[in-house]
């Protein structure tokens, strides 16, 4: 049954940029849900290719759907005017080349609310690389606490990778984000590090949802994610620098958790250190040294896999190490994904 109230229960911001292959299919998998208390909110970013006249179907279709017309300005950009439009008690980020399964999802998340009323409710993805290829980790198995106060569960949730730098995986109370002004950072690559980082701060409870319904594309080509360059990592490293300056909060459990966080963050630029020029280079490794204190076994499972490694290579062979592991990574994502 729909929650009756003033205001809509869920805000679906969908940013559009190019996507005519994969759009009617995230649609479609939104607007089929049995639950109907919700908004789709699509702003297109200055496609050039035939998503805006396909957006234009789909509204003249489904009343629910309201189309924002814009300037290409980034996915920041996009997703912020859509935060700005929305209504919905919660909003939910979904990237156009992306989709759901099931189609109760919407209706699930709704009784999740009804009984627990979370400040943010976390969920996992699940990985596409190929038709007969998707997978998810359900790292969800490791927590105790499914839902409750988010310090008490925060150091778990950073660990297993719950809590992760990624908007698409998390539904949020619409007031949390208009009322502390947390919006996408303009300008920048990889930009949800800094919005998840921020986040933290808000919080004050959770849930977790159980079933892994985002569907994530891997190796799409002319995805944002797909490739890595130098920008991308001078931003990860001046957002990592401002987290770990950031004033701590009063909680020293959600502090550990922060700089937790960011220490994930911080395997980032190592591992992705050799695509920065060697000047750029230079610039931050003074920083990059100062910041080992951040590899410390118990963080997260991933940095705790770099310490494996860290034990028996000095601090230049692992960054090494890690950008040799990257390249293979992606030569396996794109295998994966070309099957």
């Amino acid at each position: 049954m729909n929650i009756q109230k003033e205001t809509l229960l869920f805000s679906i911001i969908v940013p559009v940029y190019n996507v005519e292959d994969y759009l009617p299919q995230c649609l479609d998998s939104i607007l089929c849900q049995t639950f109907s208390d919700f908004e789709l909110i699509l702003v297109n970013d200055g496609s050039t290719d035939s998503s805006l006249e396909i957006c234009k179907q789909y509204v003249q279709k489904f009343p629910k759907i309201i189309m924002i017309e814009k300037e290409n300005g980034g996915l920041s950009d996009a997703r912020n005017t859509g935060l700005k439009t929305a209504k919905g008690e919660y909003v939910i980020f979904t990237d156009s080349d992306d989709y759901w399964q099931g189609k109760k999802v919407l209706e699930d998340l709704n009784n999740l609310i009804s009984k627990t009323n979370p400040d943010i409710i976390l969920h996992e993805e699940s990985r596409f690389f190929a038709e007969n290829d998707v997978n998810c980790k359900y790292n969800q198995r490791f927590i105790k606490n499914k839902s409750g106060k988010f310090e008490d569960e925060v150091l778990h949730l950073v660990y297993y990778d719950l809590y992760v730098a990624s908007a698409w995986d998390k539904v949020i109370k619409r007031s949390i984000l208009i009322e502390n002004q947390l919006y996408f950072p303009l300008g920048r690559k990889s930009e949800d590090i800094e919005w998840c980082g921020k986040l933290m701060h808000y919080l004050k409870t959770f849930s977790i949802y159980s079933k892994s319904f985002y569907v994530y594309r891997q190796a799409r080509q002319g995805s944002i994610t797909t490739t890595v360059s130098a920008k991308h990592i001078e931003d990860v490293y001046e957002m990592v620098k401002e987290g770990l300056e950031a004033q701590e909060t009063t909680v020293e459990t959600l502090n550990k958790a922060i700089e937790n966080y960011w220490a994930c963050n911080y395997v980032v630029i190592l591992k992705d250190f050799y695509v920065l020029s060697p000047k750029t280079q230079k610039q931050i490794w003074d920083d990059l040294i100062s910041w080992k204190y951040l590899l410390k076994k118990g963080r997260n499972i991933k940095v705790d896999k770099v310490m494996k490694f860290y034990k028996f290579l000095s601090f230049k062979t692992l960054i090494f190490f890690l950008n040799g592991y990257r390249l293979k990574r992606g030569l396996n994502k794109k295998r994966r994904a070309s099957k």
